[in-house]
Parts: structure tokens; sequence; C-alpha cells
């Protein structure tokens, strides 16, 4: 499905419009786009970032700079981001 939108005004509200209608098909059509979107609350953020705190305490560290490692934060993120999505392991 092609569509083609054309936009040749000068109004300020006309080109609002515009971009209200583009968003909204993009929002509501292209899931390319949603696909990858994950919302955060910042709330809920500051949640996610404690849960790491607890976690990275437990998890193996670098010798020589005493963090934890990248495999340990990846695998944190990586759930986090399936339960974001609804996905399943």
């Amino acid at each position: 499905m092609k569509m083609v939108l054309v936009y040749d005004t000068d109004n300020d509200e006309d080109f609002q419009n515009s971009i209200a209608i583009m968003r909204k098909l993009v929002n509501d059509y292209d899931q390319k786009y949603r696909s990858g979107h994950r919302e955060f609350g910042r709330i809920e953020f500051i949640k996610a970032l404690r849960q790491w705190e607890q976690i990275a305490a437990e998890s193996p560290k670098r010798p020589e700079t005493g963090f934890s490692t990248l495999k340990s934060a990846k695998l944190f993120t990586d759930e986090l981001w399936r339960q974001k999505s609804g996905e399943s392991k």
C-alpha cells in the first residue's frame, strides 16, 4: 500500500494538521516503527535502575574497574526489553 501526502500551504494551522495526520498514520499502521519502541515512565525507569543496582551487586565484576561486566548488564537489559514488549523467553 502506498500513500502520498502533499503539503502545499502557507497556513500554519494546516501545516500542524498535516503533521498530526502523519503522526496518527505512523502510530496506528506502521508496525516497523512501533516494534522497536518502548515507553518508560520516570518512576518505572527509576525502579528499573534500582533493580539493576541490586543485581549489579551480585554480578561478576571486572577486576581492573570493579564494575559489573558488560554481559551482566546486557542480560538485565534484554530481560527488561522482553518484559516491556510483552515477549516471553
